[in-house]
């Protein structure tokens, strides 16, 4: 039987609820990687310490109504389960309301334990009168993970009325014991508060240093793209235009200084995107699209749609291998388009479908990549993001005639429209 190394990096070979379970997207930042494993596995304790506790609670039973322990056990084990479930939704917005009601459950369960107290106590005063006690800290680590000021305020409200009802349900009042107990509790859960601080602290610094890297390669990129474009414009100049100029001579033209001057015109023309020898034509802009998207997946669907004009500036027909495209123009769609699929296989869901509609113009190609993934808010992509920012928005923002535009709302799928006009 085949093993699987879950040790292994190759991601491919775990299984999907083992992916589902510990893994991340490579691409979410790391603050959301660290709130979201982090309410994980603080949903799991919430499930786990009424279990760990049973003994403790049928013990304090006999000090409350009947009703008090199981509505403390679901006070507990929901907020749990909803921590748990929320962390397989795309994004972290849903961690603030669910860690505040983790703590209005868990204060609800102590307050209410005041009420349901009958005014007796433990015969052995040193048991548990109060099993919930033992979690006093874990609704303000739920909290440190989005709002740390208010968990250090929870936390201490939360020991004090644990540790008051612990008393009371020990020795029928409240003792001189009872500030060393709760100031114990606030040392020793302390620390874990600690921790989970730092854990969300260098999350956002890695985000942010992320950001910054991103932002300076795309800049640095950006420049040595333009300083290629201006040493190779700088050699036309310097080869074809000012020899032609320097062969000037009195006297009758020279008709091979008009030819060699009229192709130095010609390759300047081309240098900014038009066309010249490295056009591809329509058939082969076809081929050329319908082989990328394959090469991202085979699900995805490619259309090609005709103009209403059906020909190019020329009058050619589209489609008919006759009709030419710049091979830069045609480079910077299909890498947009690529990386569109790409985010579409990473980010719109498995059961997502995507179709690419490609169409052709007398003067123009577009494309538009529509998926019914899950969807995204264009406007909370942070700026340093490559795959939206540079490798679509950007690399059609340097093509002369390019643009790029991408729509999307959460739960309603994307649409990146890509197109090239000639200039």
């Amino acid at each position: 039987m085949p093993t699987t190394d879950l040790a292994s990096g190759d991601s491919r070979a775990r299984p999907a609820w083992v992916r589902r379970a510990f893994e991340s997207d490579s691409v979410e930042p790391d603050l959301d990687r660290v709130r979201r494993v982090g309410a994980r596995f603080l949903g799991l304790g919430f499930i786990g310490y009424p279990v760990v506790s049973a003994a403790s609670i049928l013990a304090s039973a006999s000090l409350t109504d009947a009703w008090w322990p199981p509505l403390s056990i679901l006070l507990s084990v929901g907020p749990g389960i909803l921590l748990i479930a929320a962390t397989f939704r795309p994004g972290t917005a849903w961690l603030t309301p669910l860690a505040l009601t983790s703590w209005v459950g868990y204060v609800l369960g102590l307050v209410l334990w005041f009420v349901a107290w009958n005014g007796t106590t433990l015969a052995d005063p040193g048991d548990s009168a109060q099993w919930m006690v033992a979690f006093c800290g874990m609704p303000s680590m739920v909290l440190m993970l989005v709002r740390p000021r208010l968990a250090v305020v929870a936390l201490i409200a939360s020991s004090t009325l644990a540790h008051l009802s612990q008393q009371l349900g020990r020795f029928g009042e409240v003792t001189s014991d009872a500030p060393m107990e709760v100031m114990w509790s606030l040392m020793f859960t302390g620390v874990f508060l600690a921790v989970v601080l730092v854990a969300t602290r260098t999350g956002r610094e890695l985000d942010e240093t992320r950001e910054e890297t991103y932002r300076t390669a795309a800049n640095v990129a950006a420049a040595s793209a333009r300083e290629v474009e201006k040493e190779r414009f700088d050699a036309i100049v310097h080869d074809r235009v000012i020899a032609s100029l320097l062969a000037v001579r009195p006297g009758r033209p020279d008709d091979r200084l008009a030819t060699q001057a009229a192709s130095a015109l010609e390759e300047l023309a081309r240098v900014p995107g038009s066309d010249g020898p490295d056009a591809a034509t329509d058939v082969e802009v076809i081929r050329r699209i319908r082989s990328a998207a394959a090469d991202v997946s085979e699900r995805f669907d490619v259309e090609v749609v005709v103009g209403e004009a059906g020909g190019d500036a020329d009058g050619h027909d589209v489609g008919s291998g006759t009709a030419t495209y710049p091979a830069e123009a045609l480079d910077a769609v299909v890498e947009a388009m690529s990386e569109a699929l790409r985010n579409v296989v990473r980010h719109a869901g498995d059961d997502a479908e995507c179709a690419v509609i490609v169409r052709f113009a007398p003067d123009s190609l577009s494309m538009a990549v529509v998926d019914n993934g899950v969807g995204f808010d264009p406007e909370t992509v942070a700026v340093g993001r490559l795959g939206i920012a540079v490798s679509i928005r950007g690399r059609l923002a340097r093509l002369p005639g390019g643009h790029a535009r991408v729509q999307s709302r959460p739960g309603r799928g994307t649409t990146v429209q890509i197109l090239w006009e000639r200039p």
